[in-house]
């Protein structure tokens, strides 16, 4: 009889678990995701706006993968398509990725700190790259690429 009574609490907390969907919870769900979005567009927006200051085409800058690799080859970094790959391997892309911030930060002309504000909050720093006053360093970028090209 002790056993009917239990088996009967977790049905019960089983089927309301099941149920429980609330209102607020999909309100704030469809919130976060135009949040999300709007974001989105913002730090895509930055990127277009941070390879057009480094004279190369915008839409570069949107394309996963071809940006990290236009970002090692506008600092003439030797085989781009190397450093690329080492940003999937887990605790080499540490290396990898810093590098890219340093690349991306000394592009225009900016030091250690900025170095780490790229390598921390990349989304932020292509906004402030791209939206602020920085210009491009042509003497940063390699030759045949972007201003240099």
């Amino acid at each position: 009889e002790n056993r009917v009574h239990v088996h009967d609490l977790h049905a019960t907390m089983l089927h309301l678990l099941a149920q429980s969907s609330n209102d607020a919870g999909d309100a704030g769900t469809i919130a976060g995701g135009v949040l999300g979005v709007a974001w989105l567009l913002f730090v895509l927006i930055g990127y277009w706006k941070v390879f057009t200051k480094l004279g190369l085409p915008g839409w570069m800058g949107l394309i996963p993968f071809v940006n990290v690799y236009m970002i090692y080859k506008a600092r003439g970094q030797h085989s781009p398509i190397l450093w690329l790959i080492l940003c999937f391997i887990p605790c080499i892309n540490i290396i990898a990725l810093w590098v890219l911030a340093s690349d991306t930060a000394e592009l225009f002309g900016k030091g250690f700190i900025w170095k780490l504000f790229v390598f921390l909050l990349p989304g932020f720093s292509h906004l402030a790259l791209g939206y602020g006053r920085s210009e491009a360093d042509r003497t940063a970028l390699a030759p045949g690429v972007g201003l240099n090209g």
